[in-house]
């Protein structure tokens, strides 16, 4: 399912936080926003799973405005992993992941096979299998991460929408994550600070500074030094990397850039 958005513009006490945003996921590509603190990529993310309504501008889910569906529909078509995660559930593991199935149920109907096998692939899939009896509230931020990663993958969404994933996770599960979602081949709109990490994952990257897009393109396109010079504010090489091919961004740690400097 292809997202785009077009001339959004999102505002919070009459200012714009957005302005003009066009920017999109090709059918099971995965799509990077990128950009400094406070440039617009959560505000954008949000318009998508319909937290915040926009002020002008739309956002297309297949050609379909999204405000023609109704809620239970935008449910079983994106699914979201946003930065607000509660952490306070007084639900065990599996309850968790199994509100990832409520799009798909009539009110007060049980579990069925179809529900049990989804959401156990969801726990495998996110390295919590065997997990699925402890308390949600017990859990570590990194195993949160994974549950509702987990939630998310249970809804079995045509988009997922997730806004810095990564955060929490240890290496290894960074990389696992990863994985994950290039193997599952999802149409994909994610939000990440680590820029490698981008490089790595995404088929298209969005640059987003002060709220409008300045960048789109391939990972190799898009992250040029003088970008991440005017943009980021850091001096940096961008190579191959040795082991994968991917741009690869060497940024030096020892010398801050001069203010306008590039």
């Amino acid at each position: 399912m292809t997202v785009e958005i077009e001339d959004l513009h999102v505002g919070y006490a009459g200012r714009d936080v957005v302005a003009g945003v066009r920017l999109m996921a090709a059918a099971g590509e995965i799509a990077g926003l990128v950009g400094p603190n406070g440039s617009g990529k959560s505000t954008v993310l949000r318009t998508v799973y319909r937290h915040l309504r926009p002020t002008a501008g739309r956002v297309l889910l297949a050609g379909c405005d999204l405000r023609t569906l109704t809620p239970g529909q935008t449910a079983r078509q994106v699914a979201a992993l946003p930065q607000e995660r509660g952490s306070d559930f007084e639900l065990t593991v599996r309850e968790v992941v199994a509100m990832g199935r409520t799009p798909y149920k009539r009110a007060f109907a049980g579990e069925d096979r179809a529900d049990r096998e989804s959401v156990a692939g969801a726990l495998a899939a996110v390295g919590m299998a065997g997990q699925g009896a402890r308390r949600f509230s017990a859990l570590s931020g990194g195993e949160r991460q994974r549950v509702l990663l987990a939630r998310a993958f249970a809804q079995d969404p045509d988009v997922l929408v997730l806004d810095e994933p990564t955060n929490h996770l240890d290496v290894r599960h960074q990389v696992e994550l990863l994985a994950l979602l290039r193997d599952r081949r999802r149409t994909t709109l994610i939000s990440l600070h680590d820029l490698n990490a981008a490089a790595s994952l995404c088929d298209r990257l969005h640059v987003l500074h002060g709220g409008r897009v300045v960048a789109s393109g391939t990972p190799r396109e898009v992250l040029t030094p003088q970008l991440l010079a005017e943009v980021f504010g850091v001096r940096a090489a961008v190579t191959a990397h040795p082991l994968t091919g991917d741009p690869l961004i060497a940024f030096d740690h020892r010398e801050p850039l001069a203010a306008g400097g590039s």
